[in-house]
This record gives structure tokens, sequence and C-alpha cells, in this order.
């Protein structure tokens, strides 16, 4: 009896020290971020991750202890070789949770969760990202943290399952501690069960993250926490009506920026455009001259923020209009797709030809649905382009599509509506021309391939003036959404989300202009139609930035939380903790009211369109 309790507990201990491990491990990778945190936060992080490993260890011993204790009554080694092949692909499976966590937070800035299998449709795309010296470095570390585990399990847990013996004792044992399993796996006897929020202790979100299971986190994701089983409500609807109202713009005088009302378009949706890396929007210099240039001769909206940190998100949000919910994509619902208001869709009413270019893969996190449905009525991408065109990881180079675009715009060409998605500017930031900024970091590759399709703007730009149809065209050029880089801002910091929106070609009748009022890239479609003197009123989420009752204020969300900013005036809320993590106060304000009934209305909208 006393070896099957001492190898039911050994086992628990096992997996629940592999957990302590990983924790340990990611605040030594990420020393430079531990290092800000107290002693005291530190021991926090185990403190607050401790229901979360037990539970998970919970999980993961439950079956095998049932198995252990209904085996006491015969000598049996099918025991053994069910722990062993039970354990042998737990560790694989977790092996490449943990490594993958460990490796990709710095680009996510959150614990790995379910989202990586949305994007799991196209492997090749997926793992453009990263180079092939990274995939067969990631593989051959999978394989030896797995060897090492389960060398050391073997270790431990052979001489155990060697003198295991029937014990017709045991089963009165072993029972009522595996039953109890099960309270430990939900966190507790209490009405509550266990979430991720158990873990959120500290102002820092990297303490919070530190405190995460990435194995419970992946579960959970899975489970319990999708978009529609998450209910972002705070409010009843006559105060969620109250409380928005103020957001609600008024009837003002347009600033008028085009000679035309029926311009051809031509929007450039840009990979990581960041306005950290734009002179003229407070960046580096040097980094991106030819933009830099270029807004002298046009409009430069200096105060646009992304609402989201992903390309899926980033083209809906121009494209339609449409926010993301915190951690997620309208691109992976297609009842909500299909019910939304597209830009192209609205331009092909007033007779117009859409047509999207990117040097990439359609077949990658919905986009090919989502485009269909937008209206487009061509979509080049990769399939495309020559063998010989596709050069870069992801596919062509951003001059190689620019040169595409042109090429398929003849100089009598009229009433266009063109959107170019780059792609250079995305890991792993391979250009096809010599590097300009010097260095193998990631953040001189990064803002080297920045650099590069910067020069590949004022070529297309060079190129465009020489046609006929110039002078009837708006050019936008806008980010898919910002970057950490370069100075590597955390996932909360709006810094991360700030970008730049530049309109230019002969159809502006103003040069020079800047636009300071903050908005999101949202708030393009709206704007837009109003220059053109189209009806707006189908994109709900999106407000016309050029009206004279301009209501300053964005929303941007990221992975289990989001920012709202109204006026001068930022807050950040959590949506696990559901508490505000830079506010001195946990008592609504007028503005953070604001910021969850926002929430709360997309929340609502998201849901009632995807019935």
């Amino acid at each position: 009896m006393k070896k099957r309790i001492a190898l039911f507990f050994l086992y628990f201990v096992f997996w629940y020290l592999l957990f302590v491990l990983d924790r340990v491990s990611f605040l030594l990778i990420y020393f430079k971020n531990t290092s800000q945190l107290t002693v005291l936060e530190i021991i926090k992080t185990f403190i607050y991750g401790f229901k979360l490993d037990i539970a998970i260890a919970s999980y993961i011993v439950f079956i095998p202890s049932l198995l252990l204790t209904f085996t006491s009554f015969i000598n049996t080694k099918a025991i053994k070789y069910f722990y062993n092949s039970y354990t042998i692909l737990l560790l694989i499976l977790f092996s490449v949770i943990i490594l993958g966590d460990l490796f990709m937070y710095r680009h996510w800035g959150f614990r790995m969760d379910g989202t990586p299998l949305f994007y799991m449709t196209n492997f090749k795309a997926m793992t453009a990202s990263v180079s092939t010296f990274t995939i067969i470095a990631g593989v051959f570390g999978i394989i030896i943290l797995t060897l090492l585990l389960y060398i050391s399990y073997l270790k431990l847990f052979n001489p155990l399952f060697n003198s295991l013996v029937k014990s017709k004792k045991a089963i009165f044992a072993l029972l009522p501690i595996t039953l109890l399993l099960a309270v430990a796996m939900r966190g507790g006897i209490g009405i509550a069960s266990l979430t991720t929020s158990t873990a959120y202790f500290s102002k820092s979100q990297f303490a919070n993250h530190a405190a995460i299971n990435p194995i419970w986190n992946v579960g959970f994701s899975l489970t319990e926490s999708s978009d529609l089983k998450r209910e972002y409500v705070y409010f009843t609807d006559p105060e969620l009506v109250q409380i928005l109202s103020p957001l609600q713009p008024k009837e003002g005088k347009n600033l008028e920026l085009l000679k035309t009302d029926r311009p051809n378009i031509i929007l450039f949706i840009t990979e990581s455009l960041t306005a950290k890396a734009l002179e003229a929007t407070g960046g580096r210099k040097g980094i991106m001259p030819e933009l830099n240039k270029l807004v002298k001769e046009g409009v430069l909206f200096d105060h646009i923020y992304a609402s989201g940190d992903r390309t899926d998100r980033g083209i809906a949000a121009v494209l339609a209009g449409y926010p993301p919910l915190p951690g997620s994509t309208p691109l992976k619902y297609q009842k909500l797709t299909e019910k939304l208001a597209f830009i192209p869709n609205e331009l092909n009413k007033a007779g117009y030809r859409s047509d999207f270019y990117y040097g990439g893969t359609l077949d990658f996190a919905n986009y090919r649905s989502f485009l269909v449905q937008a209206g487009f009525d061509k979509m080049v991408s990769n399939k495309d382009f020559a063998p010989e065109k596709l050069k870069s990881k992801w596919g062509a180079f951003d001059h190689v599509v620019f040169a595409r675009c042109l090429s398929e715009t003849p100089d009598n060409d009229t009433k266009f509506f063109k959107t170019i998605l780059t792609l250079t500017s995305h890991e792993p930031f391979e250009t096809p021309v010599p590097v300009v900024i010097k260095g193998e970091d990631e953040e001189s590759k990064y803002l080297n391939s920045l650099h590069y399709t910067d020069r590949s703007f004022g070529e297309f730009i060079k190129v465009a003036k020489t046609r006929k149809w110039w002078d009837n065209t708006l050019v936008i050029i806008i980010a898919d959404h910002g970057s950490r880089l370069p100075g590597n801002s955390e996932i909360e910091d709006k810094g991360k989300y700030h970008i730049p929106m530049i309109w230019l070609g002969g159809a502006l009748k103003v040069t020079d202009t800047v636009i300071k009022n903050i908005a999101s890239q949202t708030d393009l479609a709206t704007t837009l139609l109003y220059q053109l003197h189209l009806n707006p009123d189908n994109f709900k989420f999106s407000k016309n930035i050029l009206t004279s009752e301009y209501i300053p204020y964005y929303y941007f969300s990221f992975n289990n939380g989001f920012g709202f900013q109204r006026n001068d005036k930022l807050f950040i809320y959590n949506t696990l903790a559901n508490k505000y993590t830079n506010a001195d106060s946990q008592l609504d304000t007028i503005s953070q009211k604001e910021g969850k009934a926002y929430l709360q209305s997309l929340y609502l909208d998201f849901f009632n369109k995807n019935k």
C-alpha cells in the first residue's frame, strides 16, 4: 500500500516541479523584465501561480491515479506501461507548449494560449516569421527536453513500478485522495471555479504573466474562454446608452481634403508600420526618409492608434472599421464577417472596381473568405507570381508587389480602389537589398526592413506621379498594427499601437497638413466615405476624424485586456482580473465607464452578428 501511495504523490510532485522549473526558466530568460520586479513580487509569482500549477497537475494525474487505485487488487505490469506511454505523450506535448511559450513571449507579450491554433491552417505561413535554423533548433530543443524529462521520470519511477504488489487496503487510501484531485482541479470548494485571473496580483503585467501556467492557459483558452463564452457585460441597457451617448458624434462641418468626390484610391496596409520609426510622428530619424519627405506633400494623421496587434485584426479594422475583442479577431467568425460593412463593397456600389494585392498566401487566418466578403473583384497573392519572384519566406517582397500593382494600372485607368497589404517588415525581416541599418539584433533587422519598405514607397510614388491617373488619385498609407520595436514596448503600452496614417496624391487639395485628432485605424472607413460623400452609417465603430464635432477617443485590445483613451486619459483594463491595471482608484470614473461600455457594445454587436 505504501508503494502505491508513494507513487501517487511522487507522480503529482513530478509534474508540479516541472511547472515550477518552467516559471524559473521564464523569469531567467526574461531577466531584464524580472530585474524590474521586487523580491516580494518574484516570490508572489510562485504563490499566485501555485493554484494553477496544482490544478493542471491534478488534471494530469487523475486518470493514472484512478487506474492505480482500481488495480490495487491485482499484480499487473499494465499499470507501468500505461504510465510510461501516458507520460511520454504528455511530455512531448508540454515540451512544445513550454518551449514555444518561452520563445514567443518576447514577440507576443502574453503567455501561450489557444491563439496559435487559429493560424495552423497554413503551416508554411505560420512558420514564415522564424528562420529555418530556429525551427530546427526548436525541434531539437523539444526532443532534448522531452528525453531529459523522460529519462528523469524513468529513473524515479521504475523502481517503484517494479516493486508494486497487490494491496486490498490501498483502495481505501487512494480513492479518497484521488477524488480530492477534482477539488484541486477547480481551485477549491467555493462557488467560482479556477480561471487564469487567479494568477493576477500585480500592476506589473510581466509579474502576472510569470505567475500564469502556460499549460493551464492553453487548456483554459480552448475550453472556457472563447470570445462568446466570455461575457463583457458591465451595465444595464439603459446605463449603456447613457454612458455611450457622449461618444456619439454630432453633425458638424466636414473638413474637405479632396478636389473630387470620386478619386481613384490606392490603400497601403503596411506591416508593422509604427509611429516610433517615423520622424514626422516623433519617432527615430533616418529610418523612413521617403515617407518623412512625402508627408510634406500630403496630410499626416499623427495620432492614430491600431485597434489590435495582429494583421488579421488590422485588416478588419481598416477595411471594415471593426475592432477586435480582447485576444480575438473578427476573421475567426464567418457569420460575423458576412454581416459587416466593408469599404470595397461601399465603393463598388459607387461604381469602383476593387483589387487586392499581397505577396503572401491568402490561405492563412481566413484571409481569403474575409476578402471575398469584403467585395474585392480580384485578389493577387503568391500563387500569381512566378517562382523566381517569391524570394521571401513570406512570398514576394514589397517592391515586387508594388510593381505588379503599377503594371496592372494602365495610364488611362479610372474609378479603381486598390489595396496592397505589405509583408517584408514582418519577422524574420528579410530584405532583398544591402543592409542600411547595421546590426544582427532583432531591432536593427526590423528597422532595416522598414527602411526597405520605405524605399519601395518612394519608388512607387515616383512612378505613380508619371501616370495620367495620378492627378485624380488618393493614396492612403496606414499600418495593419504597430510594433513593440523599437524599444520593446509592453503589450499594454500605447506606444506599441501608435501608427501613422498618410494621405497623398493629386486628388488632394491640401498639402503639408497635420491632423492631430487622436483616433483609431477603424475611423478610416467613415472618414473616407465622408470625403466621397457616401453613406457611412453601416460602420458602427468608425467615426469621422475630420468633422468639426469630432470626439477624441480610441480603443485597442490585446490578449485579456484593452486600452481606452478619452482626451488625454488612457485606461488599461484587464478583462480576466476585471480591474484597471494603471488606475490609482478602481472606482469607475466617467472615462473608465466609457471604456467598459465601449467593449460591452462591441461584444453585444459581435454576439448578435454571429448568431
